[in-house]
């Protein structure tokens, strides 16, 4: 096509400016839906502090349930906030709810451990 002519006289059919509009509308749908996609899928996702945070707690509450009478107590590990609190279970007074949880740097929560667990009474 290179010896052929440029007609210059020839109309292009053009798209309206409501075609226009449809379409710009339809595709920033689309743009918002994917970001809300792909914002859920980040924040939901694990992470390697997430997973961390969760061994911790894992560990605290072995020590936990080692100690037989644990107590309510803040702990540092790492860079890591622990939260350790007890809750009396119903009316059964060697049963505990504890509740552990773990905090970044910025205090934001990583992760939460719940679990009802058996309170040792000390021997005389």
């Amino acid at each position: 096509m290179a010896g052929s002519k440029l007609n210059i006289l020839h109309k292009v059919r053009a798209s309206s400016i409501l075609e226009v509009i449809v379409s710009m509308i339809i595709i920033i749908i689309v743009f918002g839906i994917a970001m809300m996609i792909f914002t859920n899928v980040g924040r939901l996702s694990l992470s390697a502090k997430k997973l961390k945070a969760e061994a911790i707690l894992q560990e605290s509450l072995f020590r936990a349930e080692q100690a037989g009478s644990p107590t309510d107590q803040t702990t540092t590990i790492d860079d890591m906030t622990v939260r350790q609190e007890l809750i009396p279970f119903g009316n059964e007074p060697n049963l505990s709810v504890i509740t552990l949880t773990a905090f970044d740097i910025s205090h934001e929560q990583i992760a939460q451990f719940k679990k009802i667990i058996l309170i040792h009474e000390a021997q005389p």
